[in-house]
This record gives C-alpha cells, structure tokens and sequence, in this order.
C-alpha cells in the first residue's frame, strides 16, 4: 500500500498550527464496487474507500496531555507530532440516499466484527478483506443507507491476514528509544494445540513483539516463569507467579525446529518445548515501545473529520456524505477499548465538539483496556485461566461517577455530561463468568444494585457467548480438546439488530429506549457461585470457577489506567466479589434478552466451558461456551443423572415445538427485542429444517 512519507507530508502543511491540527490529509487508496454492485433496498450499491490517515496533534493540547509518554514523542518544526493509521469506508454510490448516520467500529486487534454480528455472514467467511466479491449477508445496515468506517486504532498490530494497521512513533529518552521493564505471557492462545519450541516475545503471531534489550538474559534482567494457570485457585482474586524455570532450558532466540536456534531480540526459545497445559510469565527489559495512547486519538480526530469537515488539510473532499449522527460500536476489544476512550475523556475533539452520539458497547463486562501505558498490550484479555496481570478491572468501574468505596475519592466512566453519548452496554453470559460484568451494576461487596446514569442501558444476552457468527460450527476448542463440552454456537444477530434499531431512534430521533434487561441482586437473579442451581448432569462436571476480580496496584507511576506499571505482577489491595446470572431448570439465564432458542430450548447453552486435563484442567476454556443436548426421554435422562426435562416432555410433536416457538418470537417481537422479519425467518428456518442457529 502506497504511504506518503510523515516528513515529507509536513512541507506542505504549514498552515496548521498546534492547536488546531488534526487530521491533515486522508489519502485515498482504492475506491472499489463491493458485494458484485448487489442493490440493497431502496439505498442501491456500496462501494469501498481504503485509505491512509495521516494526523498532527498538539502534544500540550488539554485534550493530549492525558496521552502516556506523549511529551517524549518526537514532534516536527511545527511543535506537533504526527502519525498515521489505516480506515476503510462503505458508502452508498448514490450518496443522495445515505442515511446521515456514520456507523463506525473499534477493530478488535485490527478485524472487522460488527458484519459478522449483525449481517448474518456465513461464520467461514473472512470479513477483514471486503472487496467485489464479498457476500454481505443481510445486508442490515446497507438497507438503512447507513455509512460504515473503521479506522485502527491499535499499535503493534502485524501487517497480515487484512488488519488495519497504525503508525505510531516511538517514546525517546534523550533521543534514544525508551526502555522497561514488561512481562509478557504465553498460553493456550499462544500454543493453540501445539507444544511449540519458539513463540514471538509478544505471545501472538499477528503481534510485534517488544524486543529484548539483548540477548544475554543477564543484560536484560530476564526470568522465565511456569505455572499451571494464572488463578492459584478456581476462582482467586490473584495473580499466579509461577516457578522460575532455569537459564540452562531457555534463551532469546527463533528456533521453529527445536533447540538452539538463532539469536533472536523478538523471539523466545524453550529447550524442551512449551507445554500447552502450562501457562509462562517472561520478564524481561524491553525497548522500542511506541506512543500507543496515541490511539485514543485516532479515533477521536478521524469521526471528527468525518463528521465536521468538508476537507482536509490538503483539500481532499470529505469521502462521506454529510454526517448528522454517529453511532461507535465495539465488540470484545473494541467495546473494552470504548469504556477507555470514554474514561480517558476522547469522546470530545480538539474543537470542543461531541465525536459519538451513540454507543453500543457489546462483550465488555466490566473491563477497559491495557492501552494507555509505556509498553502496553491491549491484545491481552484476562479470563480466569490466563492474562491476569493487566490493569482492566480498576475503578471506576461504573458509568456513572460514584466514590471509590477503597480509596474515597470520586470518579465514573462517564463525567462530561454535555460531550456524553447514548449508551447500550450489552453483555452475554460469557462476559459474567470471564469479564466480571456484574460489577458494572453491582457494589463491590455483592450487597446491593446501583442505579445507572440515564445516558446508558444495560442489556443481557442470555445464555450466549460475546460472539459467534452465523452458521458457525460447535467445536471444542483448539486441537477439537481443549475444551470439555462442545462449545455454545448461539447466533445473537437477532437480538442485536433489535437493539441496534431502538439506539438508532434513541440517538437520532430522540425516542425513549428501551429499558435496561439485566440481572439484579435485588430480584435474586445475579447471585453468588454458592447459590447458582445447575441441572444435575452439568453440576456434576463443574467445580466452582470464575475469573476473580479486585483493585490492584500496579506502582506509583499509574493513575486513571495509565502510565507506567512498576509492579509487574500486580498486589490485590481489595477483593471484589464476581456474581453470576440465576439460572432455570434447563441451565439458562433467568433474566436479560433470551432468544427462542433460549426460551425454547433444544438443550442448554451456557457462557462457560470448562478446560481438559490435557490443556490445564481446573478451570474455565478459555472465554468459550458450551452446548449440552437435552435427554431424548425421561428414561434416557434418568440413565444420565440428568434433572433436565426431556424433549419429549417438553415437545411431544414437531408442532409442539414449531407452537412454542412462534409463542417465544411474537413475544420478542411485541416488546421490540426482535423484529418482525427476523421473527419470520427463524420460522421459515426451523419449518425448512435448516440448523437452527
């Protein structure tokens, strides 16, 4: 891809001063027809625009400061420094039919979720390439005439596989690239199924890595660590330290075929291989980290670019048709990502302008993210096997501002009411069990509900995982056994192409939204583990495990989720306690959304699994879910100590079944949790006999 060079660019961009700069020039690489030129509705044809973003920011700007290591950034003759990022855009080739409406998503490390959520794409399908060819499903927000963007955000990101990439600068201490200490982990997301002797310092591929200081482990203060899992218990606020592994059984280098290797700054060699059913800590001193807070402003100046301006600095036209609303969506990393941008107060431009008016921020829990730090890894993901060292979970937890019950000091995700925006917050079961998503509602201590701000909604997608694609497989996990019980395959697009709907009406027309759907203490479905009811056949294979979660501290040199951590390994200075959603006789999630599936089931769908014996055992797979097929009869659940009813006694015939679900979807419908042609194709499905998810 063509890249115009920083530098270069700057010559002729004398013009902007250091308080007004921003998006300097949005170079459009490729405009191409998408989806074979398919008219969708009465919108007609998409077309795509990629392109390179290129920005300017004031690095003592009051809306920059906040940036980690944005004073040790290099700047140019200008005072301000520059950097670049890579978008997409899908608009209507008759830009006369476009909505006004910018749907835009944080990429979840460089990929594009939200077609696959919300267009019902088959799950085999890689949506990170969109070009002529590309099927686009429903095509849900084309019909809508609705303008889509993405723009990377995410430093360290590898150019493979179509993930938008950011060129960030490096930090610099007397003109030489900073150094630290990092820990780094390597698991079953690093390993998959293999016992591999060589792994990337960064633990993933599609990751840089840090590199090493040197390659001698005594120059760079490094030490290697072992342990079982990153929980010493089932559901342990800690965070696991392992046993040291020798220098003798490992060193810096790339060695695929086994041991030694070569040499290697970014690459880590085990002697007698990783073993897939252990996770690794890896300290180390590190160098090259680049200004990775400076994605927080990506976003912000690039929807402010969109939404406000007709040009850029060079006088490029604005490749959207004016912009009335903007609507930001995250999923998984990206929804963590976006309870960041709004904590770190990047929700407002440069210019004192509003940037999202509406947000959905699906699979979150109650995390933000591990970005605005020197040496930052906002890949990571804690669940209650692995990745428990990173600062996710601190307060403030909430969206609105309350006082911190450890510290006394007051603070909320949400604190600038005039640049605030409209808020649907959604979690499935999985982000209860793994991302601690009850503390978004809950007091610490388990005693009571907290209202919430009347800028936000809550809403539980029950019994489902945070994302699965249309048509996609049940499996087991990596190598098809890392995981116990088949994994939960429940497509949730229905229900958020509902919800979607009414925060598009809540942010463009004003309409009432919908009410908060989501376990509460006070009604007695968000309980503690000891009181969760399971069927017999699954309680009988679960052993009390959860990703625990509490304040942690992470050195002097970090305040507001950033900075700089001194303590590696993080001290717990208070313990939270994690509730999870009540559950029926089936299995199934009490409150929040349940789709027909839920409502009507075939078998029980729950947001958790649990890991083999061979890939750790004793604790959650990973942040995948489970499917368990219902007994045929009676007497065949009795053979399986299972308390469950039969299909049987719930569906004597087909058209008990097909009844019940009709029941389950005109009920959906009449509250708006599903719209009405949704309702009508998850009929025509069943009656056809197609998978019923």
């Amino acid at each position: 891809m063509k890249r115009i060079h920083l530098l270069a660019l700057s010559l002729f961009i004398v013009s902007i001063g250091p308080l007004n700069a921003r998006v300097t020039q949005l170079e459009i690489i490729e405009t191409m027809p998408i989806a074979n030129g398919k008219k969708f509705g009465d919108i007609g044809a998409y077309e795509k625009i990629s392109g390179i973003a290129y920005f300017e920011i004031a690095p003592d700007h009051k809306r920059n400061k906040t940036i980690a290591d944005i004073s040790r950034a290099p700047v140019n003759a200008n005072g301000n420094i520059e950097f670049s990022a890579e978008f997409e855009i899908l608009r209507p080739v008759n830009s006369q039919k476009a909505s006004g409406v910018l749907f835009i998503e944080t990429p979840s490390q460089g990929q594009k979720l939200s077609l696959g959520l919300l267009h019902d794409i088959d799950a085999q399908k890689n949506l990170n390439l969109i070009d002529e060819q590309t099927d686009l499903g429903n095509g849900f927000l084309f019909n809508r005439g609705h303008t889509l963007a993405w723009i990377a955000w995410q430093g360290k990101i590898s150019d493979v596989d179509h993930r938008l990439t950011v060129n960030f600068p490096l930090a610099l201490e007397n003109e030489d690239s900073i150094g630290g200490f990092i820990l780094t982990e390597f698991n079953g997301r690093s390993f998959e199924e293999k016992n591999p002797y060589t792994l990337p310092l960064s633990g993933r591929q599609y990751i840089q890595s840090y590199p090493s200081i040197s390659t001698d482990k005594d120059i760079a203060k490094a030490s290697l660590f072992v342990m079982q899992s990153g929980s010493t218990d089932a559901s342990s606020t800690d965070v696991g330290k392992g046993e040291m592994i020798s220098d003798e059984q490992w060193d810096f280098a790339y060695c695929p075929e086994g041991w030694p290797g070569e040499p290697s700054l970014e690459y880590i060699c085990v002697k007698n291989s990783f073993l897939k059913n252990r996770n690794y800590h890896l300290i180390y001193q590190a160098t090259d980290a680049p200004v990775m807070g400076l994605g927080l402003a990506t976003t912000r100046d690039f929807i402010s670019q969109l939404k406000y301006e007709e040009i850029d600095a060079l006088g490029t036209p604005n490749p959207t048709t004016k912009i009335n609303h903007v609507i930001c969506q995250g999923i998984g990393q990206g929804a963590r990502y976006l309870r960041d941008f709004l904590y770190q107060g990047f929700n407002v431009d440069v210019n004192g302008k509003k940037v999202c008016d509406g947000m959905n921020i699906h699979g979150a829990g109650v995390e933000k993210t591990y970005l605005n730090y020197r040496f930052s890894q906002p890949y990571r993901v804690s669940t209650q096997h692995s990745e428990r060292f990173i600062p996710d979970v601190n307060f403030p937890r909430q969206y609105s501002v309350r006082v911190n019950p450890f510290l006394k000091f007051p603070d909320g995700i949400l604190k600038k009411p005039a640049f605030d925006p409209k808020i649907f917050h959604t979690d499935t079961s999985t982000d209860f069990w793994q991302s601690r998503a009850s503390l978004v509602s809950a007091s610490e201590g388990a005693t009571m509900d907290f209202s919430e701000s009347s800028r936000v909604r809550r809403f539980l997608i029950s019994s489902a995982e945070s994302y699965n694609r249309f048509n996609g497989m049940s499996h087991n996990g990596y190598g098809g056994r890392q995981c116990f019980y088949d994994t939960n395959n429940l497509h949730i697009g229905s229900l958020m192409r509902a919800l979607i709907s009414n925060l598009e009406l809540w942010v463009v027309n004003g309409e009432e939204p919908l009410a908060s759907i989501y376990p509460k203490i006070s009604d007695e479905t968000l309980v503690e583990l000891t009181s969760l009811r399971l069927p017999s056949i699954i309680e009988q294979n679960f052993n009390g495990a959860l990703n625990g979660s509490g304040d942690m501290e992470f050195g002097p040199r970090v305040k507001f989720n950033r900075g700089m951590i001194d303590l590696l390994i993080p001290e717990v200075i208070a313990r939270h306690k994690v509730l999870v959603p009540a559950v029926d006789e089936i299995g199934h999630d009490v409150a929040g959304i349940r789709h027909p599936h839920i409502e009507v089931p075939m078998g029980t769908y729950l947001g958790w699994n649990i890991r083999t014996t061979e890939f750790g055992g004793g604790g959650l797979c990973d942040e995948y879910g489970s499917f368990i097929p219902l007994s045929m009869s009676d007497e065949d659940a009795k053979q399986r100590n299972d308390s469950r009813p039969s299909l049987l006694s719930l569906y004597p015939d087909y058209m008990t079944y097909v009844k019940k679900l009709r029941a389950a979807t005109d009920k959906l419908v009449s509250k708006n949790l599903l719209l009405q042609e949704d309702a009508e194709l998850l009929l025509q499905r069943v009656e056809e006999s197609i998978p019923l998810h």
